[in-house]
C-alpha cells in the first residue's frame, strides 16, 4: 500500500496526537508527585510487531527501550492469544527494562477481532516493594530493589479490578492508594490511545 505525502502527513500526525493525548492523560491521572509534576512517565503505539510509531514527549529515555521490554512479552503471549481487556506488565530490568521502579504496561489495540497494535505506557513507582521505598542505594542485589515482574499477561476483568494480581500489589507496597493509582493511571493513558 503507497501513501501520497498528505495522506502520511496526516496519519503521522493523528498518531502523534494520540500519544500526546496518552501522556496528558498519564501525568494528569497520577496519583503521585514523581509521576504528576516530575512527568516520569511515557506513552507511546505501537505496532503489532512492538515496534514504535508514535510517542509522547515526556521522558524518552524511557521509551528507547520500549521495543525491547516488549519483545519477551510478545515472545511468550502471540498476538493470536490474546483477547478483549488482556494486557502485559513487566518491570524486569534483565529483559530491556532500567529499573524496577518503571514499570511498562501494553494494551493490545484490537481492530475486527485482530491486534492491530498496541498502546504502551511506562511510570516511574516510588514504591514497588524492597527495603526502602524510591531508589534503594544501599541494595546489595535488585531483590533488595523491589519487585520484578517478569512478563505476565493479566485480565482487567480477572486480575485488575480487586483481582489477584491488583492484591498482591497492593500488599506489598506501602501507599498502596498512590501506587494503585498510578497504575490506574497507566490504564487509563492506554485506554485513551486504544479509543
Amino acid at each position: 500500500m503507497t501513501l501520497d505525502p498528505v495522506d502520511y502527513a496526516i496519519i503521522s500526525q493523528a498518531l502523534i496526537a494520540a500519544a500526546r493525548e496518552m501522556g496528558v492523560k498519564l501525568v494528569r491521572s497520577a496519583y503521585s508527585t514523581v509521576l504528576r509534576e516530575a512527568r516520569d512517565g511515557s506513552a507511546a503505539l505501537l505496532d503489532a510487531a512492538g515496534a514504535t510509531i508514535a510517542q509522547a514527549e515526556l521522558i524518552p529515555m524511557q521509551l528507547g527501550t520500549i521495543g525491547r521490554v516488549f519483545q519477551p512479552c510478545a515472545a511468550l503471549y502471540p498476538n493470536e492469544t490474546l483477547e478483549e481487556g488482556d494486557f502485559f506488565i513487566i518491570n524486569d530490568p534483565y529483559s530491556g527494562g532500567q529499573h524496577l521502579q518503571d514499570v511498562f504496561l501494553f494494551h493490545p489495540i484490537f481492530f475486527r477481532g485482530k491486534v492491530l497494535g498496541f498502546t504502551a505506557s511506562v511510570a516511574h513507582h516510588l514504591d514497588i516493594s524492597g527495603g526502602d521505598p524510591g531508589l534503594n542505594t544501599a541494595a546489595t542485589d535488585v531483590y533488595s530493589e523491589g519487585l520484578i515482574i517478569p512478563p505476565i499477561k493479566l485480565n482487567m476483568a480477572r486480575d485488575w479490578h480487586g483481582g489477584a494480581f491488583q492484591r498482591l500489589l497492593r500488599a506489598n507496597v506501602r501507599v498502596p492508594h498512590q501506587t494503585m493509582g498510578d497504575f490506574d493511571a497507566q490504564i487509563a493513558a492506554n485506554a485513551i490511545g486504544a479509543a
